[in-house]
């Protein structure tokens, strides 16, 4: 198989959009992913026809790159604004973006833009290590189910401890902020209800309580605009996700149905699922938007949402500098 000068792990904000941009600049790459379709935790899913975001809920807007990205996205129907704050009684400054149709939306319109920009995705293939050949990298996969693929230079935008396992398996010595960067666990509830619920997430469809001991947040996926039927999305509190992490899903509801309970009141379930998110969201990430391997060959670059800030937008922005590099570095 021909080597490509960037093979990207990962297809979710960051390497969707570093793809693009290497791409769009003429650079041969290869994106894969060990999930089914890309996007990552630009999640949705679906119980009948009502949809539901289950990963990341929303982005907000902080810089003018991504605001530039976001006009695009607007203009093409893919996002707009849900609120401009939780609290219907103000705003609070940075106004609430969705995806029409669920965050997964945004993944597949990235995810075409890669591919017409010339580059290749590939999907359901997990990367078992990354090994340094000396004049390059070369990725193998597990049991062999698919041909190592050969590049130039790597992006790895997978959460890092993942990243770490790769490299390890590889043979590549991990420098040590790499190992300082950990990640918060969350529980995801989907419940379906033939019920008025804005008693619970109130009249623009959410509540965003990251101190309560419970449910970090809840949203309605039917006030947000993105579903026709009510389905709302619970997120469990990373400490208390933890705890539950290793139960079935029968017990994991069965423990936190009394206070499941006092938050719906009145409000009937007719369909709950229970969906695990082991890197939700990084506890303790890394200051630069990327970190370079200094120990390989070729270059390795690391990026994702735990470099810069925990935000879709940090992935973005992580992405876009990470490619930035890479180009640079290529082009020597």
């Amino acid at each position: 198989m021909t080597a490509v000068d960037v093979l990207v792990v990962g297809a979710g904000m960051a390497g969707l959009t570093a793809a693009l941009a290497l791409a769009e600049e003429g650079h041969s790459v290869r994106v894969v992913d060990k999930g089914r379709s890309v996007g990552g935790r630009l999640a949705t899913r679906r119980i009948g026809s009502a949809v539901a975001d289950h990963g990341a809920q929303f982005f907000t807007v902080r810089s003018e790159m991504f605001a530039d990205a976001v006009r695009m996205w607007e203009a093409d129907g893919i996002v707009s604004v849900w609120c401009d704050g939780f609290d219907a009684s103000k705003a609070d400054g940075h106004p609430r973006y969705r995806t029409e149709g669920g965050m997964s939306q945004l993944a597949k319109h990235l995810a075409g833009a890669v591919k017409n920009a010339g580059a290749e995705i590939v999907v359901n293939q997990r990367v078992a290590s990354l090994i340094d050949t000396g004049d390059g990298i070369t990725a193998s996969y597990d049991a062999g189910s698919r041909y190592p693929d050969d590049a130039r230079s790597v992006l790895v935008t997978s959460p890092v401890p993942q990243s770490i396992e790769m490299l390890r398996t590889g043979g590549v010595a991990v420098p040590d902020p790499a190992l300082l960067i950990t990640y918060d666990s969350v529980i995801a509830l989907l419940i379906s209800t033939d019920d008025d619920v804005e008693s619970i997430v109130g009249p623009n469809g959410a509540r965003q309580q990251p101190l309560d001991p419970m449910f970090t947040f809840i949203a309605d996926n039917r006030t947000k605009g993105i579903s026709p039927e009510t389905l709302l999305t619970f997120h469990t509190e990373p400490a208390l996700s933890a705890a539950l992490w290793n139960l079935e899903d029968k017990e994991i509801l069965e423990r936190l149905q009394p206070e499941l309970g006092r938050v719906l009141g009145t409000v009937t379930p007719t369909a709950i699922q229970v969906k695990k998110w082991r890197y939700a969201a990084p506890r303790s990430g890394h200051p630069e938007r990327f970190l370079s391997i200094p120990t390989t060959s070729a270059p390795v670059i690391l990026a994702g949402d735990a470099f810069g800030e925990a935000r879709v937008e940090g992935a973005f922005l992580s992405g876009r500098h990470a490619a930035a590099e890479l180009a640079s570095r290529l082009s020597i």
